[in-house]
């Protein structure tokens, strides 16, 4: 089904379910040309109300009912990418070596490497509790923290897992919930969503394929530089 098909709109979370399956690719804003964003998709309105309607929580709802990853995989926007097509694109945005190996050779900074290790050892990990294990709570090593972040979800190490909400002693709600990272391997595992394993030249021809029957000349020329097909 071409995007021309689909009924561009999302009043409910079921429709969003079923908009994010078949687009694939649906960044929060519009960035990619001539393409669909959640915002675009749904009314000012529904937003930030804390209603069933809200995409704001729909964003939380879809990664941790397993439908689609969601993270700032490229050019450093929020973005939902359905469980169907997210083991293809991990395939084309993963680096070969690890974590631990890019840093040794310089790709990755120690901050980075701290991170993934405290969300690899403690697999949905709120952000408040990710920044006091790793020691970059102060207002000083905030963008530092920010970098590392969007540098471990741009290759697609890590994804984020939803939110959890903030209690004080009581156990009462106390503050903004907090957003939950996971690695992209064991949020994949945990939903049983099957790696995909081709080699890189097959795994472009794939996407290539797919964004030519699906997508707009527009998106598919921004996604084909992207993802260098």
């Amino acid at each position: 089904m071409s995007m021309n098909e689909l009924t561009l709109k999302a009043d409910t979370y079921e429709d969003a379910t079923r908009l994010v399956k078949e687009i694939g690719i649906l960044p929060l804003s519009s960035f990619i040309p001539e393409h669909p964003s959640l915002d675009a998709l749904t009314l000012p309105e529904q937003w930030h109300t804390g209603l069933e309607t809200d995409p704001w929580l729909w964003r939380d709802r879809l990664p941790g009912d397993g439908l689609a990853a969601y993270g700032r995989f490229f050019a450093k926007k929020p973005l939902l990418i359905s469980s169907d097509l997210f083991p293809l694109i991990k395939n084309l945005l993963e680096d070969p070596y690890s974590v631990d190996e890019r840093y040794s050779d310089g790709e990755l900074s120690k901050a980075a490497v701290d991170v993934y290790h405290a969300i690899a050892g403690n697999e949905g990990i709120d952000v408040k509790a990710l920044r006091a294990a790793t020691d970059l709570k102060s207002k000083e090593s905030k963008a530092e923290f920010d970098r590392a972040l969007i540098d471990l979800q741009s290759k697609a190490d890590i994804v984020i897992a939803g939110i959890s909400e903030r209690l004080n002693a009581n156990g009462t709600k106390n503050g903004w919930n907090g957003t939950c990272y996971m690695t992209a391997s064991h949020w994949m595992e945990l939903h049983r969503i099957e790696k995909n394993t081709l080699p890189t030249p097959e795994a472009k021809a794939q996407l290539r394929t797919l964004l030519k029957d699906k997508y707009s000349e527009a998106a598919g020329k921004y996604l084909t530089k992207i993802f260098k097909l």
